[in-house]
């Protein structure tokens, strides 16, 4: 779903702001999730497997580490600054999942410069009119003319027993003017957003298997983290955050698998599954091709993954060992505060990693939504995990 809507800033001269909202729902199926927030409390589904025709070496398992080195997420905010104003016009796009009530729900923000100067945004958030609140973000982002970027991620905590939210999104930006200094514009309104809400969920309980020899010799026989385009795209994650295999490789891989593939289902009757060579030169797939893909793109790094198929629908995850807090901490020190969601199994615990419905790295994939204990996969009478065997 979007809705677009454009404001007019009065008190503003030569100011024009849109706003377009998106519910994610490419992938197989849809989606939902929740929030992080001062004490972490992670989700977490445990899964009582029966091993099958393949059993994992847990001697083989690896970690991602977390590197002490600074992030440096934002830009360097300017430093001269000027009364003249110099007006600017943007246009702005927010993606989320689905609501449900009694949870907490999350929002990625992007900013696209429609105007013939830079603007820098500092700041970003919602205020939530019923509940009286506000919630926000510091940011540090500079747009250039024609050019777009993700602002921020903010997560909102959705009351119970409600239908509906009502949401007025705000920025607050620094515009540059001619002489190449900056003007403080401070918080800018925008129309209030109305969002609905779901009614709370219970938990599922849907058959598990593992690594059925059909099944996992199909999957398998896709993984191929030594093909050149899967080690040329996976570098350029190691050399943004270079070391020893770290989460920050991990979640910059998934990020850049969901700005550079596009979700295109296969022919009519058909159920193609790519490898993962055929998806970067195609530059598109569905959520097997993902999968695999983002399966491919971990094990090329160093890293153990597995795919987890339900009834209509598979995605991949990341195997983070125990120390969940420890890792959950750094991927909200990459993202903001947002929530992580991983399974837990009798080897530790598996990051969810499905960029056809979650926003980041940590969301909860297609076709599950938050439950008052952590999660639960919806509408499936069977998840089959195939873990991925090391090659040889």
């Amino acid at each position: 779903m979007k809705n677009e809507k454009k404001t007019q800033i009065l008190k503003i001269a030569f100011i024009v702001l849109l706003l377009s909202g998106i519910i994610l729902s490419s992938g197989c199926i849809s989606e939902s999730v929740k929030k992080v927030e001062g004490i972490f409390d992670p989700s977490s589904v445990t899964l009582f497997q029966s091993e099958d025709y393949y059993i994992l070496d847990s001697s083989e398992l690896t970690i991602p580490v977390v590197p002490s080195q600074n992030l440096n997420l934002y830009d360097d905010s300017p430093d001269k600054y000027t009364e003249n104003l110099p007006g600017f016009e943007i246009s702005s796009s927010y993606y989320y999942t689905e609501f449900f009530e009694g949870t907490e729900a999350v929002i990625s923000v992007y900013a696209k410069n429609m105007g013939d100067t830079p603007v820098y945004i500092y700041q970003l958030g919602f205020n939530l009119n019923k509940e009286n609140e506000m919630v926000f973000h510091d940011s540090g982002v500079t747009i250039k003319p024609e050019e777009e970027g993700r602002i921020g991620i903010l997560s909102i905590e959705v009351p119970e027993d409600s239908t509906q939210m009502e949401l007025e999104p705000f920025v607050s930006l620094l515009v540059q003017t001619e002489s190449g200094k900056w003007h403080d514009y401070e918080m800018q309104e925008f129309e209030e957003i109305t969002i609905e809400v779901a009614g709370e969920i219970d938990a599922q309980t849907p058959k598990y298997s593992t690594n059925p020899e059909q099944l996992f010799t199909l999957v398998n026989e896709k993984i191929d983290p030594s093909n050149v385009q899967v080690r040329t795209m996976a570098a350029a994650s190691a050399k943004k955050y270079p070391g020893q295999y770290n989460i920050y490789q991990i979640c910059h891989l998934f990020d850049d698998t969901k700005e550079n593939i596009q979700y295109i289902s296969d022919p009519r009757g058909k159920d193609l599954w790519s490898t993962p060579g055929e998806t970067i030169t195609v530059g598109a797939g569905d959520c097997d091709d993902y999968a695999i893909l983002l399966a491919s793109l971990i094990e090329a790094i160093g890293g153990t993954s597995r795919i987890y198929l339900t009834d209509t629908h598979a995605f991949a995850a990341a195997y983070i060992g125990n120390d969940t807090e420890t890792i959950a901490d750094a991927i909200v020190e990459y993202y903001g505060p947002v929530p992580i969601y991983y399974t837990t199994d009798e080897y530790g615990c598996w990051l969810m990693m499905d960029p056809t419905s979650s926003i980041y790295a940590g969301g909860l994939p297609g076709g599950t939504a938050p439950t008052e204990n952590g999660w639960t996969f919806l509408n499936t009478s069977t998840v089959t995990v195939i873990d991925i065997a090391p090659q040889t």
